[in-house]
């Protein structure tokens, strides 16, 4: 596999959560906002694995909760 989902926030202004992901074959994290899923900016491949992992990101699955 070449992507992971490190973790996402919800920000309470935003509509869209922040994902961050790992993409391991190049060693570098990738962050975007879910609506970037649907622009021109996103390798085809990072799209396709984040559309299939949209209900989980929606759903707060990997959501980053501090206690501070």
């Amino acid at each position: 596999m070449r992507y992971g989902i490190m973790f996402t926030v919800k920000s309470p202004t935003n509509l869209y959560r922040k994902v961050t992901v790992m993409d391991f074959k190049r060693a570098r994290q990738i962050t975007f906002t879910t609506d970037e899923v649907e622009g021109d900016e996103m390798e085809d491949d990072l799209k396709e694995y984040v559309r299939d992992q949209l209900e989980k990101v929606e759903t707060g699955y990997w959501d980053y909760k501090s206690s501070h």
